[in-house]
């Protein structure tokens, strides 16, 4: 189920009937493609700026594909959020270099060579996060090698995905802790030219040669919304190194009452950076009166990639806001894989991380166990709420199995 957006394309029609619990429903007509226009997909900032162009948006499995064009190289990414978390960096990325132009023209021109990539570069590689590990595997091997060796003292394929974020000269961590704190930047993206870039910046303040006063981040503070949340993440991030971030994490998982064992697989989960699972337990501890939210820990274990692993971050914030400013909610459970929750009204509210849900014949048959579950189980009401968007056709699917649909929910509440 994969197609250009040049190609336009339609729904195709399937006239059979399905039983849901104890009614037959009607003739469907499943989507084969759904139709993709980029610039609904994407505001104009995201479409384009004069650090980067998005060439074309293809859709699979129910995430978006982005190939991208920018100052630093070429970006092939799946997912809306990790598109926006991209462009971010590159918006901030140019932003930074033209201000050290007034700065340090010398460190400008050192940045700007260090950063620009070929097309077939790391960059290429370690944002295509559906790749299978023997793909990957293959990439590494052939790729990866090459194009890092002796670029980054603190990049290496050798090494966990996440250990070169941290510097092994502490007075150079905490530049970069700093850095990547005051200009907005993931200090543990796995975007390479975020990394080199932290990385020189870092080298240049302890070496002396910028001022660590430089105050790079004041105009992307101003145009950074961040709520009290996120900006006490931030902090906890920038104020400590790796080791203590850990044990950190590890006091959040003991609060959520989460058992040894899957609490240190969350912590060595291979794809959860330590800025995802820091989001993740912040976010769950302001509802830690929730029953069973070890169960999502649980659950975020099996994230196989970095589109996984945004994914659950945003679930965490979704969650959070949903018990704030919807309807509390006293446990939650994962039914079949899907997450959701039970309400103090004894709805059943279930959660969607796809970045568009189409009516396809697996999820209307997915979705009807999940009307006959709440109907037989005697709850209220039932709902879905998507962090992405829906189809036409599936929410009128959905309505017709009676749920009640909320979509593009973190978008309206939170970023």
């Amino acid at each position: 189920m994969k197609f250009r957006q040049q190609i336009i394309a339609g729904c195709g029609v399937s006239a059979v009937l399905f039983f849901a619990g104890t009614s037959w429903l009607l003739a469907e007509d499943f989507e084969n493609y759904p139709v993709i226009n980029s610039n609904e997909v994407l505001s104009s900032d995201y479409l384009s700026s004069a650090y980067h162009r998005v060439e074309s948006v293809d859709f699979d499995k129910g995430f978006y594909r982005f190939n991208v064009e920018s100052d630093f190289g070429r970006y092939d990414i799946t997912s809306l959020a990790l598109l926006k978390k991209r462009v971010q960096e590159i918006r901030i990325l140019g932003q930074a270099i033209s201000q050290f132009d007034r700065q340090n023209e010398q460190l400008s021109e050192e940045l700007r060579s260090e950063l620009k990539v070929s097309g077939d570069s790391a960059v290429d590689i370690i944002t295509s996060p559906f790749s299978t590990a023997s793909k990957l595997a293959g990439q590494l091997t052939d790729n990866l090698e090459g194009t890092l060796a002796g670029e980054d003292p603190y990049i290496s394929d050798s090494k966990p995905r996440y250990s070169y974020a941290e510097p092994s000269d502490p007075t150079t961590a905490a530049h970069k802790r700093n850095i990547a704190y005051q200009m907005r930047l993931d200090l543990y993206s796995s975007n390479s030219r975020v990394q080199s870039f932290l990385n020189s910046v870092a080298n240049a303040r302890s070496a002396g040669r910028v001022s660590a006063g430089v105050g790079l981040g004041d105009s992307f503070s101003a145009t950074t919304r961040l709520s009290a949340l996120d900006m006490q993440i931030g902090l906890k991030i920038k104020n400590k190194p790796l080791d203590e971030l850990i044990q950190y994490n590890m006091q959040l998982l003991n609060m959520l009452k989460v058992q040894a064992e899957p609490a240190q697989a969350f912590i060595q989960q291979p794809h959860l950076s330590p800025g995802n699972r820091t989001v993740m337990l912040v976010y769950l501890n302001e509802i830690k009166q929730v029953n069973k939210l070890g169960s999502l820990i649980e659950l975020a274990l099996q994230a196989d990639g970095e589109v996984m692993a945004m994914a659950y971050e945003r679930l965490c914030k979704s969650l959070y806001h949903y018990h704030k400013d919807n309807e509390k909610f006293s446990a939650y459970f994962n039914f079949k894989g899907m997450p959701a929750v039970i309400t103090d009204s004894r709805r059943i509210v279930f959660f969607e991380y796809q970045d568009l849900l189409t009516w396809t014949e697996n999820n209307n048959r997915r979705f009807s166990e999940l009307a006959d579950h709440a109907e037989r189980t005697g709850y209220s009401a039932w709902e879905l709420v998507s962090l992405g968007g829906l189809t036409p056709l599936s929410t009128q699917g959905l309505q017709q199995l009676g749920f009640q649909v909320q979509a593009d929910f973190l978008s309206r509440n939170s970023e």
